[in-house]
């Protein structure tokens, strides 16, 4: 290149940059003293070196996925109802006890009347003797387990749905270790006529109001109740989504005998997003989940906990535990508390679990329904419903249940007056943010 092209070239450019509207270089060169020069090009260095932190900052941002929640007040004329479990405080019944499996009462000293006297009460002593308890029940049958419990049968003394009426054959059944039998009302599975789960439709609310809901009236047969371990009087009801595995222990409400309860939900639902986002949730894919195999049930971040925890035990202790499923297809034997290894072994574990410092992956599921309860009472039955002439008392003779003491009687009966969804007011948080 000759070098009237090289000052031809340079001349260009230097008259671009003169009239560029980037005014910080047309400044520099259009400046008439050294010190304005300067100044103009420590103005555009600063602005540059602002420019490329901005954008150091935005890719940053963008590579560690932010998000946001989103959320949607759904109205909808028909909703899914949601599925109801109930269980009895009482583990067992005490008739069971003293008779059919009173062989149990040899490992259960505490349950005889003299040695139960002599008997200093705590905290401690409570958690043992509930602990020796379910050991010893656990050497049952699920069928011998679900006899020695309270039955549906003895306990359900009316059900309404929608204004229809319903039976047992609504409710399905799991076996719990603190609680033994315990009935799910709407539950997507139910027992079949050979024993396997099968599918079943779920019902829906197209109505609001404590007349379209559910209505049950049921005995708890406190009599039954065991003297020393049974502190409380009353069920258990868990309200959740019928894909999920309900645990009483962990959530739900008691309710006590002698009154009518009314229970109003709102459902709220939850969308998480997957990785990368920071909820980093998950279907349950590759997920090792008992409870899915065990009762046909999604996957739950709980459940994983759980069936984490029963793995740990396992794999250290050689033996599983009653209160958690055992994987399928393997033949584990339940632990042998009363031996002081294992013993042992199963304590540090399940106070690991209890402090969560098992080494487990359990993300949060990416779908998830919560149900938002509002918990109305009144004492219940009224002394006109229970008046001799009444037809709810002559329906109590009929089932064998009637009691001359209104006292009496109100310390086993309890009345879920409805259990609905509030459709005007139905929500779905979608959450972006995990």
């Amino acid at each position: 290149m000759s070098y009237c092209q090289k000052a031809s070239l340079r001349r260009i450019c230097r008259e671009t940059l003169t009239h560029t509207t980037a005014h910080g270089i047309s400044s520099i060169l259009r400046s008439k003293s050294t010190f304005q020069k300067n100044c103009w090009i420590v103005f555009v260095i600063f602005v540059i070196a602002c420019m490329l932190w901005q954008c150091s900052e935005l890719i940053i941002a963008f590579f560690q996925y932010p998000s946001q929640e989103r959320i949607t007040l759904v109205n909808n004329s028909k909703l899914k109802f949601p599925a109801v479990t109930f269980c009895n405080l009482n583990r067992v019944r005490k008739s069971l006890l003293n008779s059919k499996y009173s062989f149990l009462k040899k490992e259960l000293p505490f349950l005889d009347n003299d040695f139960g006297s002599n008997l200093t009460r705590s905290l401690e002593n409570d958690h043992e003797y509930s602990y020796s308890l379910d050991y010893a029940l656990s050497k049952l049958s699920i069928e011998n387990q679900a006899e020695a419990g309270h039955l549906l049968e003895d306990m359900l003394l009316s059900c309404k749905f929608h204004g229809s009426r319903c039976n047992k054959s609504f409710f399905s059944t799991f076996l719990h270790h603190k609680f033994g039998n315990c009935y799910t009302f709407n539950s997507l599975t139910k027992m079949g006529s050979h024993g396997q789960l099968m599918r079943r439709e779920v019902l829906n609310a197209t109505k609001a109001g404590f007349s379209y809901g559910l209505v049950l009236e049921l005995f708890i047969e406190q009599d039954e109740y065991l003297e020393l371990l049974s502190h409380e009087a009353g069920l258990r009801f868990i309200i959740h989504d019928q894909k999920d595995m309900p645990f009483p222990e962990d959530d739900g409400v008691n309710i006590p005998p002698g009154q009518e309860s009314d229970l109003a939900i709102v459902k709220v639902h939850v969308h998480r997003l997957k990785a990368p986002y920071a909820s980093k949730c998950s279907n349950g894919d590759g997920i090792q989940n008992y409870y899915r195999d065990a009762y046909k049930v999604g996957y739950t971040r709980e459940a994983c906990k759980k069936t984490c925890g029963q793995m740990h035990i396992i794999n250290n202790c050689g033996c599983g535990m009653w209160e958690f499923p055992v994987p399928k297809g393997m033949n584990v034997p339940f632990c042998n508390i009363t031996n002081k290894d294992i013993n042992r072994c199963v304590q540090i574990f399940e106070d690991m679990f209890a402090h969560d410092e098992l080494d487990c992956s359990c993300p949060l599921q990416c779908e998830e329904e919560i149900f938002e309860l509002t918990l109305s009472s009144s004492q219940w039955p009224s002394a006109v419903y229970m008046d001799e002439s009444s037809v709810f008392a002559v329906t109590l003779v009929f089932l064998g249940k009637r009691m001359s003491d209104p006292s009496v009687c109100r310390m086993n009966l309890q009345s879920l007056t409805s259990v609905i969804p509030l459709q005007d007011e139905s929500s779905v948080f979608q959450s972006l943010a995990g």
